[in-house]
């Protein structure tokens, strides 16, 4: 079992995503940022293509059109498919700088589909959360 947010987590939450079905024009680049979480400050990128994970960089990055920052037990509820992300954004729990209207917009056939709802559950059933 990999811990959330550990860098083989990061690797085997790429591999899952990786594989979602194409979805033409569906692309963007998403920075994550979550806080106080038992591993410090962790943030990644998602570069998303066609509907796919494409890429996920570890660590600062730069060039992200929108940044998502989530308090730690946020990120868990998130990550778990358990928390929707208009209620996240409306209630404090997500916080977004730049394009916001990517992430809750343009990626939202990504986000928001059956698909990676059910890849965030199988993944969440192999991590050790904290």
């Amino acid at each position: 079992m990999s811990v959330f947010l550990s860098e083989e987590w990061l690797q085997e939450f790429k591999e899952m995503t990786s594989d979602l079905t194409k979805q033409k024009e569906v692309n963007g680049r998403v920075k994550f940022v979550i806080t106080s979480t038992p591993l410090g400050k962790i943030q990644f990128c998602l570069v998303i293509v066609d509907g796919k994970v494409q890429e996920l960089v570890s660590g600062p990055t730069k060039d992200d059109a929108v940044t998502a920052t989530f308090r730690y037990p946020d990120a868990v509820e998130w990550f778990k498919g358990e928390l929707d992300t208009d209620l996240a954004y409306m209630n404090g729990q997500c916080k977004f700088e730049g394009d916001y209207a990517q992430f809750m917009y343009q990626l939202r056939p990504v986000f928001s589909s059956k698909a990676w709802i059910a890849k965030l559950e199988n993944l969440a059933s192999k991590t050790q959360f904290e």
